[in-house]
């Protein structure tokens, strides 16, 4: 099995690393120039969670235009930032075997665009559960275990599903499930209840969860994406150890949401000091993944009729961040605020 990690960043570098040295053939490709470079002069290093500490991969490196010489693929990782599938998937479609497999370890709700352009038969449902980072050319540190959620589209259990867990190990925990659709909603209904939020206000995750204010739009942020994943016939997974019914009602002020509230809070501790990736992107001047969060959830709100204030705002906000036209801060709570009425 000839895998290929496309996207060779935090997670796509974890990806790769691990499943090299696991002994599997595994190749990165990358638009990154310097990071594709420094792989192939010094190899793929990896810091952290290991007691091995650094640990160096050799594996093939290729720039993006070298997207030719690619052997063969059997299974393809897209790791590369959600917005660019769009182009990224048909460059890579004439280097697919004939049985190949396709998962995205990336964040929002990729698998159907992915099925349109690559074919659906291909695809199968993935969602990524630990954090990491491109520290910088050739680097990357992983913050957990790697771990990965499976699953066939139609939830059913495949021979597939146990080839993919195979290829992939030992170095990455890789679980199947028959609720997948309920798995990468829940992933999405986290994202958008901390991601976004803590782009605008300038903070860490866990400010979205200890602060009132900004807890009170972290809920608000996430009942509307579970009343639109629900409304879409999703049954969501509990979202950190929460039941998304509880989220559904509470984080929209209905009963129950003192107890949301404080359960919510107490999962502060498990994030510790991640900021997060949208932040992240950010402070480097790079463009965020917003419409794969707070836009996807607005762009399916509005399709089925309903309502998403909280999320609008969020987005609106992070547009004019990237425009320039407004800065991250604490500051903008009140604006915030103030759209969930």
């Amino acid at each position: 099995m000839h895998v290929v990690v496309a996207g060779a960043g935090g997670i796509g570098g974890a990806i790769a690393g691990e499943v090299a040295f696991s002994g599997r053939q595994v190749s990165v490709i990358d638009a990154w120039a310097d990071h594709v470079e420094a792989i192939r002069a010094d190899g793929l290093r990896l810091t952290g969670p290991s007691r091995q500490g650094e640990r160096t991969a050799r594996l093939p490196a290729w720039h993006i235009d070298e997207w030719p010489r690619l052997a063969p693929i059997d299974l393809l990782v897209i790791a590369a930032k959600a917005f660019d599938n769009q182009w990224l998937a048909p460059l890579l479609a004439p280097r697919l075997a004939d049985a190949a497999t396709v998962i995205s370890a990336q964040n929002g709700v990729n698998e159907p665009l992915l099925a349109e352009l690559l074919g659906s038969e291909r695809v199968i449902g993935t969602v990524v559960l630990f954090p990491a980072e491109a520290l910088g050319p050739g680097l990357v540190r992983l913050d957990r275990h790697p771990t990965l959620q499976i699953g066939e589209l139609d939830g059913t259990r495949t021979d597939r599903l146990e080839q993919v867990s195979s290829t992939l190990g030992p170095g990455i925990d890789v679980a199947a499930s028959d609720n997948i659709w309920g798995a990468i909603w829940s992933k999405l209904v986290m994202n958008c209840m901390s991601n976004p939020v803590n782009a605008v206000l300038g903070g860490r995750a866990r400010v979205c969860r200890e602060q009132p204010g900004p807890r009170r739009v972290s809920l608000a942020c996430g009942s509307e994406a579970v009343a639109v994943g629900q409304a879409q016939g999703h049954q969501i997974e509990p979202v950190s150890g929460i039941d998304a019914e509880r989220i559904l009602v509470g984080g929209a002020g209905g009963p129950g949401a003192d107890d949301l509230a404080a359960d919510w809070e107490a999962t502060a501790a498990e994030v510790g000091e991640v900021k997060g990736s949208m932040p992240t992107d950010i402070e480097r001047g790079r463009k965020t993944e917003i419409d794969s969060f707070s836009g996807f959830v607005r762009l399916e709100g509005m399709r089925l009729g309903i309502p998403t204030p909280a999320n609008d705002a969020v987005y609106e906000m992070v547009g004019e961040i990237e425009s320039g036209a407004r800065v991250p801060s604490p500051q903008n709570l009140g604006e915030l605020l103030k759209a969930l009425g």
